[in-house]
């Protein structure tokens, strides 16, 4: 397959490639060059005009939880479940999913359905079971959740688990919530033991948290990627992101905030907030009598309240152009998408909350593609850029992302994606 004229904005150099021709060989990139240096196409190659079009690595979704969603599905139906969920995130121009936290078996089962599978759908990359304490958050008193944790007490213990767990999935996921010393919060030492034991194997380690301290401990100990947003003890103060931007600069430690995870929990059950929704283009009218039909609606989220959830949003959406200004490689994820109509459009909601909050448009698609990659180690094959020899992912579009925030959130200026060197386009869009 032959893209030409389009401009390409590789994720990695700043300056985007005018009147360029990519070339797809076997699913990968195999060449990107000006259209002064283009060649006569291959006999039966596909040649694509996407004139007027930006061509952008494909979208990443860096935290979310298929696997447990899947769940509440009948056990011989999760699979497929899930590979329709991916095929929903390909449609919204996102190519690579990261899980952070599900059964193992749902997990490994959707991977096989997957490679058996003739549809096109967005990669999937998980964790398998996160690492809590006993009784920790996300499993509590609830023991039907006892399958999406590992719960341990003991360094020994989970040293020798995530070995095991390490050959089977694509990296690992501990959870550091809690009272220090309180048995549902994983011991201190028993993390140490865990991201020994995933580096080992070659493996990441992406750490949610909750307090300052949380990230701090968890940064000591080895953790390749903080995930939420912390809790300030001063939301007054910014002094507490500098030192934390300093830190994480130093270590080159990933931050996934997850700000339209705090955004729903701290408005949940607001009208208001369901009207920006539909102002901001997230949601149509149409939408909102659904989304207010679901359980969670107005009700408050377990472990995390709505003052907790609004402090934690406001001070990230404060500091987070000043962390990326010293250095933070920040990361785009949902997680939940309790007030979304779809999981794709929570993620397109937060590339644009990261706009908002100030980050450089050249920040929010790396936050979005190359950093999200990075994060879990997959810079080698799927690195998030359009670059000779990755996997052939990506997004077109038809204006410029770096021109306007709408342009790669808003679904009506997505052309089509490229998956895996698979191309799908808007059926309405010339193509010679």
């Amino acid at each position: 397959m032959i893209i030409r004229n389009v401009t390409v904005i590789d994720g990695q150099r700043a300056a985007p490639i005018a009147d360029a021709e990519v070339v797809v060989t076997d699913g990968r990139f195999s060449a990107i060059r000006t259209a002064a240096d283009a060649r006569p196409a291959a006999s039966g190659a596909f040649v694509f005009d996407a004139r007027g079009g930006y061509l952008v690595p494909g979208l990443w979704e860096s935290h979310t939880h298929l696997g447990g969603l899947a769940s509440f599905k009948p056990e011989n139906e999760r699979a497929k479940y899930i590979s329709e969920l991916l095929t929903e995130f390909l449609s919204g121009g996102v190519t690579s999913v990261v899980d952070l936290g599900g059964p193992l078996e749902t997990e490994l089962a959707a991977r096989d359905y997957r490679s058996r599978a003739t549809d096109t759908a967005a990669g999937l990359f998980f964790a398998g079971p996160v690492f809590t304490g006993i009784n920790g958050w996300p499993v509590l008193d609830d023991p039907e959740r006892a399958s999406i944790a590992y719960q341990t007490d003991n360094a020994d213990t989970a040293y020798r688990r995530a070995l095991e767990l390490a050959d089977q999935v694509d990296f690992i996921k501990c959870i550091y919530d809690g009272e220090p010393g309180a048995p549902d919060k994983l011991p201190l030492d028993a993390l140490k033991a865990i991201v020994a034991a995933a580096h080992e194997k070659g493996r990441k380690v992406l750490v949610h948290v909750h307090e300052r301290i949380d990230l701090e401990e968890a940064v000591a100990s080895g953790a390749d990627g903080i995930e939420h947003a912390f809790r300030p003890q001063d939301p007054r103060s910014t002094a507490e992101a500098r030192d934390i931007a300093a830190l994480l600069t130093e270590t080159n430690t990933y931050y996934c905030p997850t700000l339209v995870t705090w955004e729903q929990i701290a408005r949940n059950g607001e009208a208001g907030y369901l009207q920006t929704l539909v102002d901001d283009g997230f949601a149509t009218p149409e939408d909102i009598p659904q989304i207010t039909s679901r359980p969670i609606y107005g009700r408050e989220f377990p472990r995390h309240s709505a003052q907790d959830a609004r402090v934690r949003f406001d001070y990230a959406m404060r500091t987070l152009a000043l962390m990326h200004d010293a250095g933070v490689k920040i990361t785009a994820g949902s997680d939940v998408a309790m007030l979304m109509p779809s999981r794709p459009a929570a993620l397109l909601r937060e590339l644009q909350l990261l706009a908002k909050a100030g980050l450089p448009l050249p920040a929010v698609l790396a936050a979005g593609t190359r950093h999200s990659a990075e994060k879990i180690g997959q810079q080698t094959t799927t690195p998030g850029t359009i670059t000779v020899g990755s996997v052939a992912d990506a997004l077109l579009l038809d204006a410029d992302p770096y021109a306007d925030i709408a342009h790669l959130v808003d679904r009506s200026h997505h052309v089509g994606t490229v998956r895996a060197g698979r191309p799908s386009w808007d059926e309405n869009h010339p193509a010679s």
